[in-house]
């Protein structure tokens, strides 16, 4: 019988799903990834532990034969957010799980993981645990570090679980102390899961190869890159698949090792000089101009943006979106505060996951409208027929903007608005859904009559680390909106 490799613990004691994670995939497809590729595949953040529905729904869609069972509603938690987990967790748990997890940041994936694995929403047992191992998986399992190791207190910890004995359970852990094939006894694995009360994940993990396109294949091999990246070389013939060049719409296995030439995908270091508000130690607040990223989905990108500009300033955090707290789309401009140390990352995005940053944008629209002040309340959701883009529809989630005429022209009006809820393009989406887009929005209005999106961040409060009291950031309203309006 194969041998399962065994993967320790990073330095940092926070990448024990990870090292599971580089396990599996050593295992059942021989392929060795890097921390680095582990972290990328998985959505793992400096400092945080990474929850484990990115990696599932991904290796889901590789072939792989995901079994998760978890007491944990996802559902109820997409819904109500921060007061599910207060009622869920013990506040020890809870107050590890906001310190030492990204869970404040997994609402916006909850809906597309669960279309790809099915969880079955309870507590499990160990009968769950002897039925995966007899049905041939490999089992990622949750337990407090603290309880299995004779300890007092609450330690989220991830193990994997390769067999069993009459009496002991076979586990790799890849704890602080890396244990490959420790041997742990029922009595002692049950307590550490939480018997009766257990909030322990067990997913039983096994490989089905099966068709896909060649993209994705290529995709999963390397998931530094951005899929648009790699896409171009298909375009270009640089991949193969035993000596044959691929198309990226080639239907090959799931678990295909594709030849490809990466030798014109370089990483561009690319820097950028933005007007900074205000800095400190922990955050750096600048006024983004128009036209600028935010930052890309893979770090393979010849354009400088707002992550790149924080890189420098941000030593301890690491990757494409390296202390990005928020963002602005491309063609808006205005006040958006990035991170420089992990601590305040988090600080800062429980912030806005909260929602108890307070935000005023200022745009120019088409037309007058009716009222001069109100809120608009529609919920919106993605657009199945363009994919990319946002539309008011009865299937999506809330969402709520406040606005108030401040100036018209003839044919325009400047308007302030207060988003309550964040959703993707939800200004751009609102105001064109009642017949008053932004002026030069090309995706949601006619793109004319503007020479930019006339849509503008202009005031952001938040409370800053170490601080306790709100402070409202500016940035001046840019000088074309008041030539647009004049003229």
């Amino acid at each position: 019988m194969k041998k399962v490799p065994f993967y320790g613990n990073h330095e940092d004691n926070m990448h024990c799903a990870v090292a599971v994670y580089r396990m599996l995939f050593d295992y059942f497809l021989d392929r060795k990834l890097t921390w680095g590729e582990a972290e990328k595949m998985s959505g793992f953040q400096p400092g945080k532990a990474a929850w484990t529905i990115t990696m599932w729904e991904r290796m889901s869609k590789q072939g792989f034969d995901i079994r998760m069972i978890e007491p944990f509603d996802y559902r109820a938690y997409q819904a109500e957010g921060d007061s599910y987990l207060r009622t869920y967790f013990t506040k020890t748990q809870y107050d590890w799980m906001v310190a030492h997890s990204n869970i404040l940041e997994i609402r916006p994936f909850i809906g597309s993981f669960l279309s790809q694995v099915a969880v079955e929403q309870r507590r499990a047992t160990l009968d769950d645990l002897d039925e995966m191992l007899d049905d041939g998986r490999l089992v990622f399992l949750t337990l407090n570090a603290k309880t299995l190791n004779g300890a007092e207190g609450y330690s989220d910890h991830a193990v994997l679980v390769i067999g069993k004995t009459a009496d002991e359970y076979i586990m790799h852990d890849p704890g602080t102390t890396p244990r490959p094939e420790r041997h742990v006894d029922h009595r002692t694995l049950w307590e550490a899961m939480g018997k009766d009360k257990s909030t322990s994940e067990m997913t039983g993990v096994k490989f089905k190869p099966r068709p896909m396109r060649a993209d994705l294949v290529l995709a999963a091999q390397y998931p530094l890159y951005s899929r648009a990246a790699l896409a171009k070389l298909f375009d270009k013939q640089l991949v193969y698949l035993d000596g044959r060049a691929l198309k990226s719409g080639d239907k090959i296995l799931s678990n295909s090792v594709l030849d490809a030439d990466l030798s014109s995908l370089q990483l561009t270091d690319a820097t950028i000089d933005l007007p900074i508000i205000y800095e400190n130690d922990d955050v750096v607040v600048i006024d983004k101009p128009a036209g600028v990223l935010t930052h890309v989905q893979g770090p393979f990108n010849p354009e400088p943006t707002v992550a790149t500009f924080l890189r420098k300033r941000a030593a301890e955090l690491t990757g494409e979106r390296a202390g990005i707290v928020h963002r602005l789309d491309r063609p808006t401009s205005g006040v958006l505060v990035g991170a420089k140390n992990p601590r305040a990352l988090s600080i800062l995005q429980k912030q806005f996951a909260d929602r108890n940053v307070r935000k005023t944008y200022v745009a120019i629209v088409q037309g007058h409208l009716k009222n001069k002040e109100a809120i608009i309340d529609m919920p919106i959701e993605r657009n199945p027929k363009a994919p990319a883009t946002f539309r008011v529809g009865a299937n999506g989630k809330s969402a709520t903007t406040r606005y108030k005429v401040l100036a018209e022209t003839s044919h325009a009006s400047l308007v302030e608005l207060k988003p309550v809820t964040g959703r993707t393009h939800q200004l751009r989406v609102h105001l064109a859904h009642i017949g008053h887009p932004i002026i030069g929005d090309p995706i949601y209005g006619t793109g004319e009559h503007g020479d930019r999106l006339y849509l503008h961040a202009q005031d952001l409060t938040i409370i800053l680390p170490d601080e306790t009291h709100p402070r409202t950031f500016t940035a001046p309203l840019p000088p074309e909106f008041e030539e647009y309006m004049a003229g």
